[in-house]
C-alpha cells in the first residue's frame, strides 16, 4: 500500500571553508594531519551517508574567477534567488531585514545595495593585498568618524551611505544593479587586482566606483583614526551588491549554515582549521547523527573554496558499500581537495 504522506524535505546544513585547498604533491605528514584528526561522527556520517552527484544545474563555485563562492551560491539556490555571478543581493537582504526603504529615484529604475567594508590594502614587492577587515576590530567610535568623513563623498555620485556594524556599511544607488562584485571572503589575502570591479577595462558604473575608491583611499592615507593604529584602515570592498528579486523562482528552503571554520581557513591556519572541526564535529554532526538514526532527513553539504560535496543520509548504493569495505574513506579524501586547473 503506497502512503500518502509527502516525502520529507532534506535538512540542509551548509558547512562553509569545509573542504581544504590541498598543495601538489601532497606531503605525508600533511595527509597525517587529516587521517589522524579526532572526528569521530564526521566519519561516521561519511560511512553511513550517500556522496550525491552534482550534476551541471547545481551551482559548485566553478572556476577559480568565480566571483561569488560556493556556499553563498547554495544559499542564494535555497532563497529561490537568481544565479548571478558576483550579483548575488545580500546587501539588499541585510537593507530589507533592517526596514530600510528607499523608493527609486526615478520610475522603473532598480533600488540596488551594496556593502562596503572597510579594510586595509597591504602593498608588498608590487601587489597590492586585501587584508582580513575582521582583524582591524573597529570600534563604533571609529566607524562613526569614518562613516561621517567620507558619506558626503558618496553623495556627491549619487550613492547613499547607511551604518550597519561597525566597519561595514550599505550603500544605496541604482548604479549597483549594473555591476558584479567579488566576496569580501573570496578577496582576502590574495592579490587584489582580479577582483576589482570592472576588471581591467572598468567603464560606465565600475570606472565611477573605481575612481571614488582611489579618492577615499586618498582621504584615509591621512585620517586621524590612523594616527595610532597598528594596521591603517586605507581602504574598502565594495561586494553583495545586487536588488532582490521581485519573488523568489520557488518558496525558500531552509539551510542552516555554520561558519565557524572560516577564520582559520583565511588565515590558511591547518592545525586551528582541524581544531575547528573538532568542535564542529561535537555540536554540529554528532546532532546530524542522531537525527539519521531517528528516520529524519539530514544532508550535509561541505563546501570549499571552488566546490562543495553533498552527503545524504540515504544509504549508500551497493558499489559505495563495496568500494567503502574494500578501499574506506579517509579524511584526506573527505576534506582535501586540489586546486582547480587554470
Amino acid at each position: 500500500m503506497l502512503s500518502d504522506s509527502p516525502t520529507p524535505t532534506p535538512q540542509l546544513t551548509v558547512v562553509p571553508y569545509a573542504l581544504w585547498t590541498a598543495p601538489e604533491p601532497r606531503p605525508a605528514a600533511w595527509a597525517q594531519a587529516f587521517n589522524h584528526a579526532a572526528l569521530p561522527n564526521l566519519r561516521a556520517w561519511v560511512g553511513q551517508s550517500q556522496r550525491l552527484v552534482v550534476g551541471p544545474d547545481t551551482p559548485t563555485g566553478g572556476a577559480p574567477a568565480t566571483l561569488s563562492l560556493p556556499h553563498e551560491r547554495l544559499q542564494a539556490q535555497a532563497l529561490g534567488w537568481p544565479m548571478v555571478d558576483g550579483g548575488l543581493p545580500w546587501a539588499a537582504q541585510r537593507a530589507a531585514e533592517l526596514g530600510l526603504k528607499v523608493a527609486p529615484s526615478e520610475p522603473g529604475v532598480t533600488a540596488a545595495w551594496g556593502f562596503i567594508s572597510l579594510c586595509n590594502w597591504h602593498v608588498s614587492h608590487g601587489q597590492v593585498t586585501l587584508g582580513d577587515p575582521a582583524q582591524l576590530a573597529i570600534d563604533a567610535t571609529t566607524d562613526a568618524l569614518l562613516f561621517n568623513s567620507v558619506a558626503p563623498f558618496f553623495a556627491e555620485d549619487g550613492l547613499t551611505l547607511y551604518r550597519d556594524l561597525p566597519g561595514r556599511w550599505l550603500v544605496h544607488a541604482p548604479l549597483l544593479a549594473e555591476v558584479t562584485t567579488a566576496s569580501l571572503d573570496r578577496v582576502v589575502g590574495r592579490n587584489i587586482d582580479p577582483w576589482l570591479v570592472g576588471g581591467e577595462s572598468p567603464n560606465g558604473a565600475a570606472k565611477l566606483l573605481r575612481r571614488l575608491q582611489n579618492e577615499m583611499q586618498m582621504l584615509l592615507y591621512t585620517h586621524a583614526v590612523n594616527a595610532h593604529r597598528a594596521v591603517s584602515i586605507n581602504s574598502f570592498w565594495l561586494h553583495g551588491t545586487g536588488a532582490l528579486p521581485a519573488s523568489p523562482a520557488h518558496p525558500p528552503v531552509t539551510a542552516k549554515v555554520v561558519n565557524s571554520l572560516r577564520d582559520s581557513a583565511l588565515q590558511q591556519d591547518l592545525m586551528g582549521w582541524l581544531d575547528a572541526w573538532r568542535v564542529l564535529d561535537t555540536e554540529f554532526i554528532a546532532p546530524a547523527l542522531a537525527a539519521m538514526s531517528q528516520g529524519q532527513t539530514p544532508r550535509l553539504v561541505l563546501c570549499g573554496e571552488h566546490e562543495h560535496h553533498v552527503y545524504d543520509c540515504a544509504k549508500p548504493g551497493l558499489w559505495q558499500r563495496l568500494l567503502g569495505h574494500f578501499k574506506p574513506p579517509t579524511l584526506a579524501t573527505v576534506l582535501a581537495v586540489s586546486a582547480p586547473k587554470e
